[in-house]
């Protein structure tokens, strides 16, 4: 009786203390300067134990640098933007338990899509266009060059989260904008969240991504245009269904080549995708048909305006209808077999119109009536040319939007079915593996690749107190949601590498479930899920519960309330 006592007491104590303010530095030209330009002219380097805020158009001109080191959160002001210029370079070096986060400066449950701007990498790298202009009204944003090998720097395990800013009606900052970015800029790890446009957009240039995150953005998932050539591989997009572009379409793949449908510019925007996971505003079946009335869902994928975009070992599942090629010279692509689909399924639910319908399929036949023999090419082993729901292709739950499971089930099409003999795959860039989609069937979500950088609730992250813990502290965070049901998010940061045990316990003291029981976890930030059930497996009542973390020498308590 006397240790729960104690353990209560302990408890109260710590659920009353506060986290310890960090110092702040602003970046640009200061709080509510809106657009007004700064410029960094020589090389800045940022603390992970400081919580900056970004203002202004922040540019970093040639022959400068800034470097952020992993752990460092920067808010940003409104309208705030940071632009990379050509011969500038940005060395974001996020590790996976230390990610570098750019977000709103607005509190938890406050924040919004367009907060501010974006972060914007432009370089010396080839594009179609003579000087073109980035878009989102950057006036300094002219890009491209002669240099494939073009090198912006580093840019890994970072986050971008309610960005877009609308400078005016459709000329808005996607989450990351790429233009004219080179192959040697070292570009993966990183999650959009919440863009007011597009979450990914690259014009023009060469470089390669892989193990990329689109969550809840408004216009398209992946965009391309102006003669991009780079690679992906390990992509993984996912829709809120209340999150659409109020004055155009939101689909999941578009891409162009220069803004005309008879464009000959080169070079063409051809990029390569190999194990995207696309997941449309039906997440389940029962969300199919139940969306929000007036949205503007649409394609899995638009490709028009004499693109060659190519996608292999994918599955795009949860958009209303298929796949659109849209003018004569994209289809021309297709047919001379330069543009390329093989080894991807697709799982829509409803025809685009009559003409669809008539054809049976959920491609779009009115602007090619060949779309559904093209994609049905013996040899190219695409499935989906029908209606079929969400759990066609045999994913895990992506219901819940905050705790998605993309990974392939037991008996899964996409199990088996990838494909390495084209001659598009051949770079060694690309990493064989034998299913599609981003991820492995052969492991949970919580050992993907995903685990321990990403956040898929932003929304009730507390940036003001999550900065600089990784060479400062031990710190136990208050869980989120809370209260909560059926389960909740547990995130606690760690200095040091240490034997992690997280025990919940009842009001009476009471174990009710241990969680990491002593595993060896390394610096940076963790998190742990509580699913509402006890060691046994068993659901348990509502209530106050409390849980303690203990790492090496440190052990701490907070509270948390399960109602049901």
């Amino acid at each position: 009786m006397k240790h729960r006592i104690a353990l209560l007491a302990l408890a109260m104590l710590a659920w009353g203390g506060s986290a310890l303010a960090l110092p702040e530095a602003i970046l640009g030209p200061g709080i509510d300067t809106g657009r007004t330009p700064y410029h960094q002219t020589g090389n800045v380097s940022l603390s992970a134990d400081t919580l900056y805020t970004l203002t202004g158009l922040y540019y970093v001109e040639s022959g400068a640098s800034l470097t952020i080191p992993a752990g460092t959160v920067c808010k940003a002001d409104t309208a705030a933007t940071l632009i990379i210029k050509p011969g500038g370079q940005i060395f974001a070096n996020g590790e996976q338990d230390a990610p570098i986060v750019f977000t709103s400066r607005k509190a938890p449950g406050q924040r919004a899509r367009g907060d501010w701007g974006g972060v914007i990498i432009l370089g010396n790298a080839p594009v179609n266009k003579v000087n073109p202009l980035i878009e989102g009204g950057i006036i300094e944003g002219t890009f491209g060059g002669a240099n494939p090998l073009d090198n912006s720097g580093v840019f890994k395990y970072v986050r971008i989260e309610y960005c877009g800013y609308r400078f005016q009606l459709n000329n808005e900052i996607n989450g990351l904008t790429l233009g004219g970015v080179g192959r040697g800029t070292e570009l993966h790890h990183v999650q959009v969240s919440y863009s007011f446009d597009d979450s990914y957009e690259c014009f023009g240039g060469t470089v390669d991504m892989h193990h990329i995150v689109a969550f809840g953005g408004t216009d398209d998932e992946f965009d391309s245009d102006f003669g991009w050539t780079g690679n992906v591989q390990f992509a993984f997009g996912i829709r809120d269904e209340n999150m659409w572009d109020p004055t155009g379409e939101s689909n999941g793949f578009e891409s162009d080549n220069d803004g005309s449908s008879t464009s000959t510019d080169e070079p063409y925007t051809h990029p390569v995708y190999s194990n995207v996971t696309l997941i449309g505003p039906a997440r389940s079946d029962a969300m199919v048909g139940n969306l929000p009335a007036g949205n503007k869902f649409q394609y899995s994928a638009v490709l028009r305006r004499s693109t060659r975009t190519s996608v292999f070992n994918s599955v795009i599942a949860g958009y209303p209808w298929g796949i659109s090629l849209r003018d004569p010279f994209t289809i021309q692509w297709a047919t001379n077999d330069i543009l390329r689909w093989e080894n991807v399924s697709v799982a829509a639910w409803q025809y685009p119109d009559a003409a669809a319908q008539a054809a049976g399929t959920i491609h779009d036949v009115t602007r090619w009536s060949g779309v559904k023999d093209w994609f049905n090419t013996t040899g190219n082993d695409n499935f989906g040319v029908d209606l079929r729901n969400p759990s066609a292709v045999g994913l895990g739950d992506c219901s819940d939007l905050n705790y998605p499971n993309p990974v392939p089930q037991t008996g899964s099409e996409l199990i088996g079915t990838a494909a390495w003999g084209d001659s598009y795959l051949q770079d060694a860039f690309f990493t064989s593996v034998n299913y599609r989609g981003a991820f492995d069937p052969t492991l949970p979500m919580d050992q993907q690749w995903t685990a321990g950088w990403t956040n898929f609730n932003p929304q009730g992250w507390d940036q003001d107190t999550a900065a600089g813990d990784v060479a400062s502290s031990f710190r136990l965070a208050g869980n989120f949601p809370n209260p909560f049901n059926p389960k909740t998010e547990i995130r606690f940061s760690l200095p040091e590498t240490a034997a992690v045990t997280l025990t919940v316990f009842d009001l009476q003291g009471r174990q009710v479930r241990e969680l990491g029981a002593g595993a060896q976890m390394t610096a940076g930030d963790h998190v742990l899920t509580w699913n509402g059930k006890s060691d046994a497996g068993e659901a348990v009542a509502s209530g106050v519960y409390f849980y303690r973390l203990s790492a090496g020498d440190f052990s701490q308590t907070r509270k948390m309330t399960l109602l049901k």
